[in-house]
């Protein structure tokens, strides 16, 4: 003789709604709704660039590099460049759109002393604009090296302009 419980009877309906749920979720049902995607934000992608170091207050050239940067659909960006690796970390770190167009990318990397042993940090901002294609850059960069207590040993500015390559 078959007798039902109210356990059993309880563990039925929930293991029923669950399968129910489950099949729902998998395509069970066949309403199906249309939903729409975002384009991707024209930054993101593998982009090249120039770089152009100068002193804040005179002007003055300091240096330059070549860089590389990838910008994720998540709003993070790691970035890399051809100045010795011995020297430096690869760069982090995160950008955001703003209103008007522009983009600002804040990012950090680890610095190194010539014998290995770590400097600190470096931080930067790049101040991104995009041309109407969206295929190419330019930026003001604002930096910032860091001593291994956070405080600023030295500053510099730059200018960048930059191709998307994917």
């Amino acid at each position: 003789m078959n007798q039902f419980t109210p356990k059993s009877v309880a563990l039925f309906t929930l293991s029923s709604l669950t399968m129910a749920m489950l099949m729902q979720a998998c395509g069970g049902s066949d309403n199906a709704i249309a939903q729409t995607v975002a384009p991707p934000d024209p930054i993101q992608g593998f982009w090249q660039s120039s770089v152009t170091l100068t002193d804040c207050a005179s002007g003055t050239t300091i240096g330059g590099f070549r860089g590389l940067t990838t910008f994720h659909a998540s709003g993070t960006a790691t970035a890399d460049n051809n100045t010795p690796a011995a020297t430096k970390g690869v760069a982090m770190g995160a950008w955001t759109r703003n209103a008007n167009g522009t983009y600002v990318l804040n990012m950090r990397f680890w610095r190194y002393a010539a014998d290995g042993t770590p400097a600190g940090q470096q931080r930067l901002t790049r101040t991104l604009t995009l041309a109407a294609d969206g295929q190419t850059l330019t930026s003001t960069i604002t930096t910032q090296a860091l001593d291994s207590a956070d405080n600023v040993v030295q500053s510099a500015c730059g200018r960048e302009t930059g191709a998307k390559l994917s």
